[in-house]
Protein backbone atom coordinates (compact mmCIF):
# COMPACT_ATOMS: atom_id res chain seq x y z
CA UNK A 1 0.00 0.00 0.00
CA UNK A 2 0.95 3.55 -1.14
CA UNK A 3 -0.54 6.72 -0.17
CA UNK A 4 0.45 10.73 -0.77
CA UNK A 5 -0.20 12.78 1.25
CA UNK A 6 -0.95 16.25 -0.24
CA UNK A 7 -1.54 19.57 0.13
CA UNK A 8 -4.06 19.81 -2.78
CA UNK A 9 -5.59 17.73 -5.34
CA UNK A 10 -3.63 19.67 -8.28
CA UNK A 11 -0.77 16.82 -8.54
CA UNK A 12 -3.51 13.70 -8.98
CA UNK A 13 -3.93 13.98 -12.68
CA UNK A 14 0.46 13.69 -12.75
CA UNK A 15 0.46 10.79 -10.33
CA UNK A 16 -2.77 8.97 -12.16
CA UNK A 17 -0.90 9.47 -15.51
CA UNK A 18 2.20 7.57 -13.84
CA UNK A 19 1.05 5.02 -11.72
CA UNK A 20 1.23 2.30 -14.62
CA UNK A 21 5.36 3.22 -14.44
CA UNK A 22 4.63 2.87 -10.53
CA UNK A 23 2.76 -0.47 -10.34
CA UNK A 24 5.71 -1.77 -12.29
CA UNK A 25 8.35 -0.86 -10.21
CA UNK A 26 6.47 -2.21 -7.30
CA UNK A 27 5.25 -5.30 -8.52
CA UNK A 28 3.44 -6.27 -4.62
CA UNK A 29 1.83 -2.64 -4.41
CA UNK A 30 -1.93 -3.73 -4.52
CA UNK A 31 -3.22 -0.28 -3.28
CA UNK A 32 -1.93 3.26 -4.09
CA UNK A 33 -4.39 6.18 -2.40
CA UNK A 34 -3.95 10.10 -2.10
CA UNK A 35 -4.59 11.93 0.88
CA UNK A 36 -5.93 15.44 1.25
CA UNK A 37 -4.65 17.17 3.96
CA UNK A 38 -5.07 20.73 2.82
CA UNK A 39 -4.51 22.54 6.92
CA UNK A 40 -0.73 22.85 8.31
CA UNK A 41 -1.04 21.00 11.20
CA UNK A 42 0.39 17.99 13.68
CA UNK A 43 -1.85 15.40 12.21
CA UNK A 44 -0.67 12.73 9.62
CA UNK A 45 -3.55 12.48 7.38
CA UNK A 46 -6.79 14.59 6.14
CA UNK A 47 -10.17 13.13 6.04
CA UNK A 48 -10.57 12.77 2.32
CA UNK A 49 -9.05 9.87 0.52
CA UNK A 50 -8.56 9.12 -3.31
CA UNK A 51 -8.02 5.75 -4.23
CA UNK A 52 -6.17 5.48 -7.22
CA UNK A 53 -6.24 1.75 -7.75
CA UNK A 54 -9.47 -0.56 -8.37
CA UNK A 55 -8.57 -2.22 -5.20
CA UNK A 56 -9.34 -0.32 -2.28
CA UNK A 57 -8.53 -2.55 0.43
CA UNK A 58 -4.70 -4.95 1.07
CA UNK A 59 -5.36 -8.08 2.56
CA UNK A 60 -3.12 -8.78 5.78
CA UNK A 61 -2.99 -12.80 7.15
CA UNK A 62 -2.82 -13.29 10.22
CA UNK A 63 -2.99 -16.91 11.60
CA UNK A 64 -5.61 -18.54 9.46
CA UNK A 65 -7.51 -14.67 9.43
CA UNK A 66 -7.33 -12.50 6.09
CA UNK A 67 -7.72 -8.89 7.49
CA UNK A 68 -8.47 -6.14 5.23
CA UNK A 69 -6.96 -2.71 5.42
CA UNK A 70 -7.85 0.25 3.87
CA UNK A 71 -5.90 3.84 3.60
CA UNK A 72 -7.01 5.31 6.48
CA UNK A 73 -7.05 1.76 8.76
CA UNK A 74 -4.94 1.49 11.95
CA UNK A 75 -3.27 -1.84 11.82
CA UNK A 76 -0.32 -2.70 14.17
CA UNK A 77 3.04 -2.71 12.03
CA UNK A 78 4.54 -5.44 13.63
CA UNK A 79 2.71 -8.53 12.17
CA UNK A 80 3.75 -11.50 13.86
CA UNK A 81 3.67 -10.10 17.47
CA UNK A 82 0.00 -8.92 16.24
CA UNK A 83 -1.19 -12.16 15.67
CA UNK A 84 1.05 -13.87 18.76
CA UNK A 85 -1.09 -10.97 20.80
CA UNK A 86 -4.45 -12.10 18.95
CA UNK A 87 -3.34 -15.89 20.05
CA UNK A 88 -2.63 -15.02 23.39
CA UNK A 89 -6.32 -13.08 23.74
CA UNK A 90 -7.93 -15.94 21.44
CA UNK A 91 -6.88 -18.80 24.28
CA UNK A 92 -7.68 -17.01 27.58
CA UNK A 93 -11.09 -15.57 26.22
CA UNK A 94 -11.53 -19.66 25.30
CA UNK A 95 -11.06 -20.63 28.85
CA UNK A 96 -13.40 -18.47 30.20
CA UNK A 97 -15.89 -19.13 27.40
CA UNK A 98 -18.41 -16.01 27.20
CA UNK A 99 -21.16 -16.21 24.98
CA UNK A 100 -20.83 -12.27 24.04
CA UNK A 101 -18.08 -10.11 23.62
CA UNK A 102 -17.43 -6.46 23.09
CA UNK A 103 -14.16 -5.35 21.22
CA UNK A 104 -13.56 -1.89 22.30
CA UNK A 105 -11.28 0.21 20.10
CA UNK A 106 -11.70 -2.75 17.44
CA UNK A 107 -9.78 -1.29 14.88
CA UNK A 108 -10.14 -3.42 11.95
CA UNK A 109 -11.45 -6.06 14.30
CA UNK A 110 -8.42 -7.90 15.05
CA UNK A 111 -9.24 -9.27 18.42
CA UNK A 112 -13.66 -9.77 17.49
CA UNK A 113 -12.90 -11.90 14.44
CA UNK A 114 -10.09 -14.16 16.34
CA UNK A 115 -12.75 -14.84 19.10
CA UNK A 116 -16.22 -14.85 16.81
CA UNK A 117 -17.57 -18.02 15.59
CA UNK A 118 -20.17 -20.64 17.05
CA UNK A 119 -22.68 -19.63 19.27
CA UNK A 120 -20.65 -16.11 20.57
CA UNK A 121 -22.15 -13.25 19.86
CA UNK A 122 -19.40 -10.45 19.11
CA UNK A 123 -19.68 -6.61 19.07
CA UNK A 124 -16.86 -4.63 17.26
CA UNK A 125 -16.55 -0.85 18.04
CA UNK A 126 -14.62 1.79 16.04
CA UNK A 127 -14.80 5.60 15.60
CA UNK A 128 -13.05 5.14 11.97
CA UNK A 129 -15.44 4.30 9.47
CA UNK A 130 -12.72 3.06 7.05
CA UNK A 131 -11.49 0.42 10.34
CA UNK A 132 -15.24 -0.46 10.23
CA UNK A 133 -15.58 -0.80 6.65
CA UNK A 134 -12.86 -2.99 6.47
CA UNK A 135 -13.68 -5.08 9.88
CA UNK A 136 -16.97 -5.56 7.81
CA UNK A 137 -15.88 -7.08 4.89
CA UNK A 138 -13.06 -9.11 6.70
CA UNK A 139 -16.24 -10.03 8.74
CA UNK A 140 -18.24 -11.09 5.53
CA UNK A 141 -15.33 -12.90 3.85
CA UNK A 142 -15.34 -15.35 6.89
CA UNK A 143 -19.09 -15.86 6.95
CA UNK A 144 -19.60 -14.76 10.49
CA UNK A 145 -23.40 -13.72 10.96
CA UNK A 146 -22.75 -13.12 15.30
CA UNK A 147 -20.36 -10.45 14.56
CA UNK A 148 -21.09 -6.96 14.08
CA UNK A 149 -19.35 -4.05 13.78
CA UNK A 150 -20.44 -0.42 14.83
CA UNK A 151 -18.41 3.30 14.38
CA UNK A 152 -18.83 4.67 17.79
CA UNK A 153 -17.24 6.49 20.68
CA UNK A 154 -16.63 3.13 23.15
CA UNK A 155 -17.32 4.74 26.12
CA UNK A 156 -20.99 6.44 24.49
CA UNK A 157 -21.53 3.07 23.49
CA UNK A 158 -20.45 0.85 26.84
CA UNK A 159 -22.45 3.92 29.17
CA UNK A 160 -25.55 3.08 26.57
CA UNK A 161 -25.85 -0.39 26.19
CA UNK A 162 -25.75 -3.49 28.61
CA UNK A 163 -22.92 -4.97 29.04
CA UNK A 164 -21.50 -8.81 27.65
CA UNK A 165 -19.83 -11.44 29.65
CA UNK A 166 -16.71 -10.26 28.47
CA UNK A 167 -15.22 -6.85 27.05
CA UNK A 168 -11.78 -6.75 25.37
CA UNK A 169 -9.97 -3.17 25.26
CA UNK A 170 -7.00 -2.02 23.14
CA UNK A 171 -7.23 1.70 23.39
CA UNK A 172 -4.64 4.44 22.59
CA UNK A 173 -1.96 5.33 24.73
CA UNK A 174 -3.97 7.44 27.10
CA UNK A 175 -5.92 4.05 28.10
CA UNK A 176 -9.46 3.83 28.09
CA UNK A 177 -9.88 6.72 30.44
CA UNK A 178 -12.12 7.44 34.14
CA UNK A 179 -15.44 7.09 32.40
CA UNK A 180 -15.10 4.26 30.29
CA UNK A 181 -13.22 2.37 33.50
CA UNK A 182 -16.06 3.50 35.77
CA UNK A 183 -18.49 1.86 33.51
CA UNK A 184 -17.01 -1.67 33.10
CA UNK A 185 -16.21 -1.62 37.16
CA UNK A 186 -20.03 -1.18 37.64
CA UNK A 187 -20.99 -3.45 34.75
CA UNK A 188 -21.94 -7.12 35.07
CA UNK A 189 -19.05 -7.90 32.55
CA UNK A 190 -17.43 -10.61 34.52
CA UNK A 191 -13.73 -10.36 32.77
CA UNK A 192 -11.92 -7.93 30.83
CA UNK A 193 -9.29 -8.25 28.46
CA UNK A 194 -6.91 -4.87 28.22
CA UNK A 195 -4.44 -4.73 25.50
CA UNK A 196 -2.25 -2.06 26.24
CA UNK A 197 0.87 0.14 24.80
CA UNK A 198 1.69 2.42 27.98
CA UNK A 199 1.68 0.98 31.18
CA UNK A 200 1.29 3.72 33.21
CA UNK A 201 -2.21 4.46 31.63
CA UNK A 202 -2.92 0.71 32.23
CA UNK A 203 -2.53 1.19 35.60
CA UNK A 204 -4.28 4.33 36.36
CA UNK A 205 -7.40 2.48 34.62
CA UNK A 206 -6.81 -1.11 36.73
CA UNK A 207 -6.68 0.98 39.79
CA UNK A 208 -10.05 2.42 38.84
CA UNK A 209 -11.37 -1.07 38.55
CA UNK A 210 -10.93 -2.81 41.86
CA UNK A 211 -13.32 -5.51 41.38
CA UNK A 212 -11.36 -6.72 38.14
CA UNK A 213 -8.47 -8.34 39.09
CA UNK A 214 -5.54 -9.10 37.04
CA UNK A 215 -5.08 -12.72 36.68
CA UNK A 216 -3.24 -13.34 34.20
CA UNK A 217 -0.43 -10.87 31.76
CA UNK A 218 2.03 -11.28 29.02
CA UNK A 219 4.55 -8.83 28.37
CA UNK A 220 5.07 -8.74 23.95
CA UNK A 221 7.97 -7.35 22.61
CA UNK A 222 6.09 -5.26 19.97
CA UNK A 223 8.50 -2.96 18.92
CA UNK A 224 11.90 -4.57 19.27
CA UNK A 225 15.20 -2.40 20.07
CA UNK A 226 12.96 0.50 21.37
CA UNK A 227 11.18 1.00 24.59
CA UNK A 228 8.01 0.35 23.38
CA UNK A 229 6.02 -2.84 24.03
CA UNK A 230 2.35 -4.58 24.09
CA UNK A 231 1.22 -5.82 27.38
CA UNK A 232 -1.97 -8.55 27.69
CA UNK A 233 -4.18 -8.42 30.78
CA UNK A 234 -6.20 -10.75 31.58
CA UNK A 235 -8.87 -9.34 34.44
CA UNK A 236 -11.09 -11.54 36.46
CA UNK A 237 -13.96 -9.72 39.09
CA UNK A 238 -14.13 -10.94 42.49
Amino acid sequence: MVRFVLRSQEPVARIRKHLPALLDALPALRVASVNLLPDHKAVLEGEREILLTPQETLRMRVNDIDLHLRPQSFFQTNTDVAAALYRQATSWIGSVGPTSVWDLYCGVGGFALHVAGGDRDVVGIETSVEAVASARLSAADLRLDRVRFEADDATAFAVTHEAPELVVVNPPRRGIGAQLAACLEASSATHVVYSSCNAESLARDLAAMPSLLPVRGQLLDMFPQTTHYEVLTLLERV
